[in-house]
């Protein structure tokens, strides 16, 4: 057990994951029986224990957490999103353990700024299924962690943002964590997202951070109204500010 999966995780689910984590080694090593998997080295993850494993040869990896209404929600979702070759698909499902078996990504390094995103964001906003969260509860704890990364007054943003949220407006499907490190070349294939949060709500939201990626604001804003509403992700791009202290356009107050 490395300290680093070991704060990641308390930091994530509390103190109370420790009985969880003494039963990881055995939990993984049962899913690789059960699967018939090769576990060749740990990667990181946010909300769980991810391995990239061998299958037949083949890469696959293994991912495992310890609430699993997490895994369950993530497996109705990438049910929902299987006809798109743009969502990493799901090879086995173990959602009483917590536990997913995904296809392994090559080479998987994360996405570069380019015109391939704007087909992911195009593919992944379809018509919402039943039994996901509103993204007001999203953005709630969104919040929660902008606090604890960046210590401040974030009431007013977060208030707006969940003015954002309720807004009528047309809801599909959201990734609910949409950024470059969840977003990966798959070769020939293109590029396929990863690791979703996902919700139903407003799809400006899930550009938010494409738009950061431009020096200037108001251009990334310009460049993605072309995909998504453009005067609503400007809106939301001001509310989550506060995640992008150091960006040249948050810094000069545009």
């Amino acid at each position: 057990m490395t300290g680093s999966l070991e704060d990641r995780m308390v930091r994530r689910f509390g103190p109370g994951v420790r009985s969880w984590l003494a039963g990881l080694d055995a939990l993984v090593a049962g899913l690789c029986r059960d699967w018939d998997l090769e576990p060749v080295r740990p990667l990181s993850g946010g909300t769980s224990h991810t391995v990239w494993c061998t299958r037949g040869g083949e890469p696959v990896v293994l991912k495992v957490t310890p609430e699993p209404p997490i895994a369950a929600q993530e497996l109705a979702a990438l049910r929902a999103w299987e006809p798109s070759p743009r969502m990493v698909r799901v090879l086995e499902a173990d959602p009483a353990r917590g536990a997913l078996l995904l296809e392994g990504l090559v080479p998987g390094t994360p996405a570069a700024d380019g015109p391939g995103l704007a087909e992911v964001l195009r593919e992944l906003h379809v018509p919402p299924p039943e039994g996901f969260p509103p993204l007001s509860e999203r953005v709630d704890f969104i919040f929660g962690v902008l606090r604890r990364r960046h210590p401040g007054d974030h009431d007013a943003a977060h208030a707006r943002a969940a003015e954002l949220a309720r807004d009528r407006v047309p809801a599909t499907l959201l990734h609910g964590d949409l950024h470059f490190g969840n977003v990966l070349d798959a070769g020939a294939r293109g590029l396929v997202a990863i690791d979703p949060r996902p919700c139903v709500g407003d799809p400006a939201v899930d550009a938010v951070d494409f738009a950061y990626a431009s020096p200037d604001l108001r251009d990334g804003i310009e460049r993605w109204s072309a995909v998504v509403d453009g005067g609503r992700l400007a809106a939301w791009c001001e509310v989550f500010a506060g995640f992008f202290p150091g960006h040249p356009s948050v810094a000069a107050g545009r």
